[in-house]
């Protein structure tokens, strides 16, 4: 298991780095390795912009790889409509969130207004290439 504190864009690129270096070691393919890593950087990056600090649990489980996304920050507003692409951020397009629920074979989301956000997603091993 890897916990990364995220603070600062080079922890971004650190998570996914480990992220990449579990992926291979576990044996996903090619597009299951950059689907996880792109996940694991864009939650990340989440955790940078709106949080400012945050950790990303990278660790294995019985044939997959399950990322674990926490912070402390503002809670994520308008979540269904992130969720269903109904919401662009001031910042951008608003389709990080959505994004990792597409790439990921399991994904999981609470967020409470001035609590934080959780994120849970989970890579296959079997995911038929996916």
């Amino acid at each position: 298991m890897y916990r990364i504190v995220i603070e600062c864009e080079d922890d971004v690129y650190r998570a996914s780095s480990i992220g990449k270096k579990v992926a291979n070691e576990f044996g996903l393919n090619g597009s299951q390795q950059t689907k996880l890593v792109v996940s694991i950087m864009e939650l990340s990056r989440n955790i940078v912009f709106y949080a400012g600090k945050g950790e990303i649990v990278i660790q294995t489980i019985p044939n997959g790889i399950e990322i674990t996304a926490t912070d402390q920050g503002p809670g994520i507003r308008n979540l269904d409509k992130i969720l269903n692409h109904s919401y662009s951020s001031k910042t951008g397009l608003g389709l990080g969130v959505s994004g990792v629920k597409r790439l990921m074979d399991e994904f999981e989301i609470s967020s409470c207004i001035k609590s934080g956000t959780k994120v849970r997603a989970v890579k296959w091993l079997n995911s038929g290439g996916n």
